[in-house]
């Protein structure tokens, strides 16, 4: 990928905007009376005769205000409002490219508290929280809430979905103070009326306790605050399809609210890979507003296999409360959904060792059919109780609570072919496999966080005892797991240089595993300092009975059948310390803080496994220390940019467990067999240092910056050690006393672009990394492998609003490894993938949209190089005096290209291969979506 065009387009574009002449606006608002600097003042722009707000903002803490894009050629009102004074209005009309500066702007104190009653203004400050007036802004009579934020300032709606303000990410938007069917913002957004809505508020949702320690490290939150009855809602969307093919799709879901529930029914079935894992990417993809191009639920053509799925759920939510408070929740929430998926899969691949000894025998090839179905059934509970705002003298208590139920059922056919072709392994191995499995489980989790006693004087002296400074936290989790799996695998060997080692394979499996996990935690918090107690226990129980037939009669494999009982138990104590060495606030100008944080981590572990086979009886104690440190440093210019950043070490010890020590061999694939190791390994001790930092300015249109890097040093790592022996690959593991180093970093650029009037830009740059040595023994000889990959994700979207949308996509992936040791080159490989894909949306009327979008994959490698373009369209009509009745025609791969390539780099082999894949087809189908707003 050359990536001169992007960089000309990046120029070409900020030239454009530098170029792009506009009007303005300007001024500073002050006191009358007193001659000071109003801030966080409403200013609204009106077009004369109109009640609809044209533009709106506030005044900044220095009282200015600034306006682009105003009117040209027509009388405009400039209204200035905020409570306690009088309202100020000022006539005036712009020409082409001119720029006005009011100057100074008096506004008089309201003599009279009764004449200060008036209408909400567009934009004003509530303590604070900023409000915005939905009444005030004029819109299309079909518009819902996504539409109002692409009017307001400081607000941006990313081509991806993404809200925020101000530069600052809007990760949540709650619907009365709760959540609105779901965590997706896009259910919000994108379903309800705008006239149903009275007003936005964007508000900073840290507790009082979080503010303190950093005023400036804001946490964005969205509210839609609903007018009175219309918190009683309905909407959904329902609709099927045919194709060609006998491809087949619909889908259903309703939803209901009130002013304390929430409910949903859904459904949806399809035999065109499209993949539901929740009701949200349901609700998200059947949106009133429609999805233009962020489509995550259509048609997978770079899945694998043909999926067939159907999902039936619902789900509740009661607000206990019903108060549509921000800072204070009170709900329960459970859901429940089925699902069944039947894939078929298919593969070919070859695999090719990187470092050959007989340059003529060094490839395994491979063939499999897959026949899975699978049914799970889950239900979740969620409790929430959370309570943000502090009263002097009184804790705040806040619970939350989990619990989830899970039960599947999987049966599978299978048959697969092996066919080795190494200098010492010569040979070919099928299985046929057929078998189910069922697995149910009860997971549950519960957590009490007790703040400190807000702090009370009295008589000028602090009243608030030594334990009333104190926070604790509780936690308690679990899990339990019970799995049945049954099975019959018939195998045949054949070996091409020694037919004694022919052998047929008749072998039942009969498996029967239990788990249970649980863990807890405890601690406590004074000002800088944290106590905390972790302790986790964790339990296997197998009885494996496996059964030859051999000659028409059954023989228990004792290899293979045993009774095994696995205890693990982790106990981790941590003094933490969080000292500020130094900040300093100035009030409207800058503000910095300079933080340290240690901490002092022990960490007792105890495993041990009891078994019927005498090679896997293993009892195991590691007792570690695990300090880090970190440095912190922010700093923001109030209302300008911000930035900060931090540099960490910390030390950590990974063990090797059970099943990389003792390994159980099944000789029904003869042709490779894991050995583990006979040796005590020591813990692997992981050296860690990392940067990582963001610069973001305090704007709407506005830069943001992160970066991140690690460097790892690894003692006593473990590799493989391989060995081609006659007729059979051994594996096993071993430690290296060679040091291995990881290094990986990330940067992301984010920046939206106001090109004019309803025409937005926004570009995504993101690259990521990382290197390292891997140790490896072949046939006894040691390699260092270097190991380097990059990687490059670019996404541009341009939008008009409400007429067009496009889309440029890329990821590029370079993988490049070489052997350190060796005198050639015969060994080294490398790799690239790159897929890029252009979607646009095109709207022709307001009924009528065109959606289109292309993507060309290609890989390249030492070995092979793939191709192919994947091309899709559709056309979607609305009718109906609301819009809600659309037929959409579609066509998916119009090219006839896309084939199921891929390929698997490794450290000693390459593996290439092809998959079944959807192809080319067509579908017309019909949706309804009801919508209904008050009772």
């Amino acid at each position: 990928m050359h990536l001169k065009p992007i960089i000309t387009l990046i120029l070409l574009l900020g030239i454009s905007l530098s170029l792009h002449a506009q009007t303005k606006i300007q001024g500073i608002l002050v006191d009358s009376a007193y001659n000071r600097v109003l801030d966080a003042a409403g200013v609204s722009l009106f077009q004369k005769g109109k009640t609809s707000v044209d533009k709106v903002t506030l005044t900044d803490r220095y009282g200015k205000f600034e306006i682009t894009e105003s009117a040209i050629g027509k009388p405009m009102i400039l209204e200035f409002s905020l409570q306690g004074y009088e309202k100020v209005k000022i006539e005036f009309q712009l020409q082409a490219n001119e720029k006005k500066d009011f100057g100074r702007i008096n506004m008089n104190q309201v003599t009279n508290e009764i004449e200060a009653i008036d209408l909400i203004p567009p934009v004003r400050m509530n303590g604070d929280t900023i409000e915005f007036n939905a009444d005030a802004f004029e819109l299309d009579s079909n518009a819902v809430v996504e539409d109002l934020l692409n009017k307001l300032p400081g607000i941006v709606v990313w081509g991806d979905g993404e809200v925020t303000y101000n530069g600052r990410k809007v990760p949540t938007i709650l619907v009365n103070g709760k959540p609105f069917f779901g965590s997706d913002m896009a259910i919000a957004l994108q379903n309800i009326d705008k006239k149903a809505v009275k007003k936005l508020q964007v508000y900073d949702k840290r507790s009082e306790e979080e503010k303190k320690k950093d005023p400036l490290d804001e946490k964005m939150e969205m509210n839609v605050v609903m007018k009175e009855g219309k918190e009683n809602m309905l909407f959904g969307s329902v609709g099927a399809g045919a194709g060609t093919k006998k491809h087949l799709q619909g889908h259903g879901n309703i939803n209901k609210s009130t002013s304390k529930t929430q409910f949903t029914i859904a459904y949806s079935g399809n035999n065109v890979n499209k993949d539901l894992y929740n009701i949200d990417q349901l609700l998200r993809n059947t949106t009133f507003k429609g999805i233009g191009v962020n489509a995550d639920f259509d048609s997978d053509f770079q899945r694998q296999g043909i999926l067939t799925q159907h999902v039936a759920g619902g789900s509740y939510q009661y607000d206990f409360l019903g108060t549509n408070t921000v800072f204070n929740k009170h709900l329960i929430k459970g859901d429940i959904s089925s699902k069944w998926n039947n894939n078929l899969n298919t593969n070919e691949s070859t695999s090719f060792l990187l470092n050959p000894e007989d340059k003529e025998h060094n490839t395994r090839s491979s063939s499999s059919i897959n026949d899975n179905n699978y049914q799970i059934q889950q239900a979740n509970v969620n409790y929430d109780r959370q309570n943000n705002r502090m009263e002097s003298g009184k804790r705040t208590f806040n619970y939350s609570a989990n619990m989830n139920l899970q039960n599947s059922k999987s049966d599978n056919n299978s048959t697969s072919n092996t066919l080795y072709d190494y200098q010492n392994n010569q040979s070919k191995n099928s299985i046929e496999n057929a078998g189910s499995n069922l697995n149910q489980q009860l997971g549950f989790n519960a957590n009490l966080n007790i703040s400190t006693k807000q702090e009370v004087f009295m008589d000028n002296k602090e009243a608030t005892s030594f334990f009333e400074k104190l926070s604790y936290t509780f936690q308690i989790g679990g899990n339990f797991q019970n799995n049945r799996d049954e099975s019959v695998k018939r195998g045949e060997y054949t070996n091409f240089t020694d037919a004694a080692l022919n052998r047929l394979s008749n072998r039942n499996y009969d498996i029967d595993f239990h788990s249970r996990r649980l863990n807890g935690g405890f601690s406590v918090s004074l000002k800088s300092f944290t106590f905390n107690n972790n302790i986790s226990y964790y339990s296997t129980d197998n009885n494996d009975q496996v059964v030859d037939l051999i000659n028409s009669s059954p023989q228990v494999n004792n290899s293979l059948s045993h009774i095994s009982n696995y205890h693990e138990l982790v106990y981790e104590p941590t003094l933490s310390y969080n000292k500020t060495l130094k900040n300093k606030y100035l009030d409207g100008r800058y503000y910095y803080n300079l933080s340290l944080t240690s901490e002092l981590k022990g960490r007792f572990h105890r495993n041990e496994n009891q078994s019927t086979l005498d090679y896997r009886n293993l009892k195991q104690q590691f007792n570690s220390f695990i300090p880090s440190l970190r440095m912190s440093y922010s700093y923001n210019k109030l209302g300008v940019y911000g930035f900060n950043q931090s540099i960490g070490y910390n030390y950590n010890e990974e063990y090797a467990f059970l099943n990389r020590i003792r390994p159980i061999y099944d000789d029904i694939n003869p042709g490779y067999r894991h050995y583990g190791t006979d040796n005590k390994l020591k813990p692997t001790g992981v050296h860690s240092v990392s940067l990582n930092g963001a610069y973001y300015q305090s704007k709407q249109y506005a830069t943001n910056v992160f970066y991140f890097a690690n460097y790892k040093y690894y003692m006593d790592g473990l590799t493989d050690s391989i060995v081609y022996s006659e007729n059979e690959q051994q594996n096993y593991t071993a430690q290296v006393p060679n040091g291995m180093h990881a290094f990986n970093y990330s940067l992301s650029f984010k920046k939206p672009f106001f090109i004019k009037k309803d025409h937005t830009m926004s570009l995504e740059l993101n690259m990521n990394g990382n290197l390292g040595n891997k140790f490896q023994y072949i046939d006894g000889n040691i390699q260092e492998m270097i190991n380097i990959r990059n990687g490059l994700d670019l996404k541009i979207y341009y939008t008009r609003l409400n007429k067009f949308q496009l889309a440029w996509k890329n990821e590029l992936s370079a993988y490049k490894r070489y052997d350190k040791k060796a005198e050639d080159d015969k060994n080294n490989y490398n790799s690239i993938t790159w897929s890029s894909g252009l979607a646009a949306a095109y709207f022709i009327t307001k009924r009528w949209v065109v959606n289109t979008n292309i993507d060309n994959r290609s890989s390249f490698s030492k070995f092979q190089d793939n191709h192919a373009i994947i091309w899709n369209a559709n056309t979607t009509y609305r009718m109906l005096k609301g819009n809600n009745l659309e037929v959409k025609v579609a066509v998916y791969d119009l090219l006839r290209q896309n084939k199921g390539f891929y390929f698997n780099d490794g450290v000693t082999e390459f593996t290439s291969g092809y998959r079944n894949i959807l192809t080319q087809y067509y579908m017309v189908s019909l949706s309804y979506m009801p919508r209904r707003f008050g009772k």
